[in-house]
């Protein structure tokens, strides 16, 4: 029941799961039952005679996340063992996984091991990549890209309904997040400065759109900063060095440093405090395109990254541990704060969610939800004009990937079997969204 384990016992007891949270620390489990409906075991989770009372032989999803690889392994060979529909380990060590990516599938007796620290290198890499948003997914496989960009520049589309302005083919306004409150829109809705919009479409498309409310790409970074080389860091500055982009790695640890040193090609690395602001100036942090905030401390990630902002930094991004740290660090002025916690715990939601839905991925802290959903042959969906379908209202279908094509619906158009649908959807009308996308024959 740590910041992974806790997310997900809240998030899954919320929609109606049934929910045990095994761990040996009974204070982690009192402080999880303050934020979520369900049943405590203490004991150690790979413990056979703990996973039994926990009932892991009759559980569709056995979920071990601690901060102990062997435990997670442990726990999930024996809950398969047991009888447990499916099993996810969180396990760090690389050793586990074949290519160069944080999922690895049928390893080991387990089902799905996955490894926060890359899925989070590989989100705080997009969001360099897509240099005018704050957060950017990628979707069916990469061919769907989804930004969400602060308003911050009055500019003649915005107090416009909608409906009014003539977007960009290939793109559109999904959602519109004002005073800490997520809008599914509609053609009457309109954008105000202050807001974020969250924008989804083609790939080629999405720099006309940021172009319109005040915020133009670079066409990509040519130096870049990160203080922290651990496994994030050093993650991060392999895929940048892929791009030819200059690095710069500023670690405390000597040890790390000579690590660091021998496994990266063209890397600067320094010995020295991410911290220390005379550093900073002294290897011109103001004329990178971002700094990253990635050791394992948050304060230091938080603090570094205000530093380089007061010296005129371009873009800083931070690694948040702590979910309850998220809130304050944004409100303290952080461009982007990206968490392993959401990056992992978006991933096994993905798993939970059966059937039609292939992934799921949560935004603004779960105030949102961006839903891709593979639509079977006799979908509810099918064989109606999207205008004729009675969506629920804070919902909304943001592109369809049909095939080689990938298109942003009008009313006019349908949905087909085999279609892969991208839906931004409101957390308490998601059940009645994925209802519309089943097969009923085989709706439980």
């Amino acid at each position: 029941m740590g910041e992974v384990g806790r997310h997900l016992a809240a998030t899954l007891s919320a929609e109606g799961h049934r929910i045990v949270a095994v761990d040996d620390s009974e204070e982690a489990l009192d402080l999880a039952t303050e934020h979520a409906d369900i049943m405590t075991l203490v004991g150690h989770g790979s413990a056979l005679t703990t996973l039994r009372d926990a009932g892991a032989g009759t559980a569709d999803l056995v979920i071990a996340v601690t901060d102990s690889d062997e435990v997670n392994l442990l726990a999930s060979m024996m809950g398969k063992h047991l009888g447990a529909g499916k099993t996810i380990a969180r396990v760090a060590n690389r050793a586990y996984y074949e290519r160069d990516g944080g999922v690895a599938h049928d390893v080991v007796g387990v089902d799905v091991l996955l490894n926060p620290q890359i899925l989070a290198a590989m989100e705080i890499h997009r969001v360099i990549r897509s240099f005018g948003a704050l957060e950017s997914v990628n979707l069916a496989d990469n061919r769907v890209e989804v930004v969400d960009l602060p308003v911050v520049e009055r500019t003649r589309y915005l107090n416009k309904q909608l409906r009014e302005i003539s977007m960009p083919r290939g793109a559109l306004i999904a959602a519109i997040v004002r005073d800490d409150r997520l809008i599914i829109p509609h053609g009457g809705d309109h954008v105000e400065i202050g807001d974020k919009v969250w924008i989804i479409g083609d790939l080629d498309v999405l720099p006309r759109m940021e172009d319109m409310f005040g915020k133009t790409r670079k066409k990509r970074a040519h130096r870049v900063m990160i203080v922290g080389g651990g496994e994030i860091g050093l993650e991060v500055a392999r895929h940048l060095e892929r791009e030819r982009i200059r690095v710069v790695v500023i670690e405390k640890s000597l040890a790390r440093c000579r690590k660091l040193a021998e496994t990266l090609h063209d890397a600067l690395i320094i010995h020295g405090d991410g911290t220390n602001r005379s550093l900073l100036i002294e290897e011109e942090a103001e004329s990178c395109d971002a700094f990253l905030g990635l050791t394992k401390e948050d304060e230091v990630n938080i603090m570094s990254c205000l530093l380089a902002e007061g010296l005129g930094v371009d873009r800083s991004i931070a690694l948040v541990h702590r979910g309850d740290y998220l809130p304050a660090a944004r409100g303290v002025g952080l461009d982007v704060c990206v968490s392993p916690r959401r990056s992992a715990a978006n991933f096994i939601l993905s798993s939970v969610r059966a059937g039609s839905v292939h992934r799921v991925v949560q935004v603004e802290d779960g105030k949102g939800e961006i839903l891709e959903l593979h639509v079977p042959d006799r979908a509810r969906v099918l064989g109606r004009a999207l205008r004729y379908i009675d969506f629920p209202k804070g919902s909304l279908i943001g592109a369809v990937v049909r095939g080689e094509e990938v298109f942003i619906p009008s009313g006019t158009d349908e949905i087909h079997p085999g279609d892969m649908v991208v839906v931004f959807t409101l957390p308490d009308v998601r059940t009645e969204v994925v209802r519309l996308f089943k097969d009923p024959s085989k709706a439980s």
